[in-house]
């Protein structure tokens, strides 16, 4: 592989650590099969009222239109018995609720090989997707200002959703696949002023038996927030211009996915452009260009191992904090009526999910984790053995933000949108500990 020192971002520790990837051995196993496929959710807000996702500041007003379409991109891995369909939403988060919605589908079409228990369902984190909290059943507050369930909402983005998960299943062929990772210091930033933020992103290929592209999967801790609460389209931000760029460099019919990182406290640095569209436009293709350079040039091989594990996680006692309590009243919620809204749209328990292709292990989560919390997390999954490690967020649930004690009681905007008092954080550390180990069958 080639260094080309001039180039910003590429570093001589980031190639190291993607050759380690490539050249990792996997040992022997069943012929790869994959499928991908990429499915339109974005709704005509002129037929179907759809507030955006993301800004508060919004006040539930809905979208005015369509500055880029949405997706449910998906890619299913398998070799033998083992499988996953991984999917990415451009949408800001995505609740177990509206995920069993996506499954009834799913389960009615019954497709030998696919049930709940080998399917992840991601949010990108865009702000200027429909808004998720019109997914929630249990979400019936009808104050002026906040988004409330929209049955006509859920039951369209749930048809699409499924039918990008059954089109990928379908799709699958003799494959080949790699993993690498790629140091991107100067992408992100810590957005609170802390130190610690999470500049590795994490990349995945695959082909068919012939080399022609399948996929590719980025994973990166950023938030996707370069539109403000101004923007009133419907819009994937900066994950979309990176996804379509590599979808276009790809060809054919390939699907690009994107998978968010400890996103928690990081934000994109570096952007450039006069406009909030031409900072997107530029941020995104930047991304793009640096995976590009890593993905175009990997070793692929058909014997990759692939495998996923569930687990249900325990969670603390809800505690929503002081600072949502405050905000909530703005839109003319009492103290009790904020409390019995968290108490029914978040849940008492979740779950993790482990998934293993090759040396990559991610660790899927339903909540946007820290940074500080991710380098916790993939400190434990090198622990056991996997050199590439990756923390997914936002995944089969949402139980908003994740801290460490210590930025809890720090009271600030994260706070207010951590539920679960102060020990959610390690809770979930402890999770990802037990999962590896059930993962690795110790």
């Amino acid at each position: 592989m080639r260094l080309e020192r001039n180039r910003p971002g590429y570093t001589i520790a980031g190639l190291l650590v993607a050759a380690i990837g490539l050249l990792a051995p996997v040992g022997a196993c069943a012929q790869l099969m994959a499928g991908a496929a990429r499915v339109d959710i974005t709704p005509d807000p002129a037929a179907i009222k759809t507030p955006l996702g993301g800004y508060a500041g919004r006040y539930a007003k809905p979208a005015t239109g369509i500055h880029d379409r949405v997706y449910a991109r998906a890619l299913a891995l398998s070799n033998g018995d083992n499988g996953v369909v991984l999917t990415s939403l451009d949408l800001c988060f995505f609740p177990a609720a509206a995920r069993a919605e996506v499954m009834k589908r799913v389960t009615a079409a019954a497709v030998p090989g696919l049930s709940a228990a080998n399917v992840l369902i991601s949010a990108t984190h865009s702000h200027c997707g429909p808004d998720p909290l019109a997914m929630l059943p249990d979400n019936k507050l009808t104050f002026k200002g906040w988004t409330s369930y929209s049955p006509e909402l859920t039951s369209f983005e749930a048809d699409r959703i499924a039918q990008a998960i059954l089109l990928a299943f379908k799709r699958k062929m003799p494959a080949k696949a790699g993993v690498a990772s790629l140091d991107c210091t100067g992408m992100n930033h810590n957005r609170r002023g802390g130190k610690v933020v999470d500049p590795v992103m994490s990349l995945l290929r695959v082909t068919d038996d012939q080399g022609r592209s399948l996929a590719s999967l980025v994973n990166f801790a950023s938030h996707p927030t370069i539109y403000d609460e101004k923007m009133m389209d419907i819009s994937a931000d900066w994950p979309g211009v990176m996804c379509g760029w590599l979808e276009k460099k790809m060809g054919g019919d390939a699907v690009a996915l994107f998978l968010n990182g400890a996103e928690g406290d990081a934000s994109p640095d570096g952007t450039r452009g006069a406009t909030e569209e031409a900072k997107a436009a530029d941020y995104g293709t930047r991304l793009a260009a640096k995976a590009w350079d890593i993905l175009q040039v990997m070793q692929l091989k058909t014997d990759v191992p692939v495998a996923v594990t569930r687990m249900e996680v325990t969670l603390p006692a809800h505690k929503p904090n002081a600072l949502f309590v405050i905000a909530a009243r703005t839109f003319g919620a009492t103290t009790a009526q904020a409390i019995d809204l968290v108490n029914k749209i978040m849940p008492t328990a979740t779950t993790a999910e482990f998934v293993r292709v090759g040396p990559m292990m991610m660790a899927a989560l339903p909540c946007e984790p820290t940074g500080a919390l991710g380098e916790q997390m993939k400190a434990l999954i090198r622990k056991a053995g996997f050199e590439i490690p990756a923390i997914v967020a936002l995944t089969d649930d949402w139980i908003a933000y994740a801290l460490t004690p210590e930025q809890y009681k720090e009271g600030n905007y994260e706070t207010g949108m951590s539920f679960f008092g102060d020990q959610l954080g390690p809770t979930l550390v402890k999770a990802v500990e037990t999962g590896l180990l059930k993962a690795s069958g110790k």
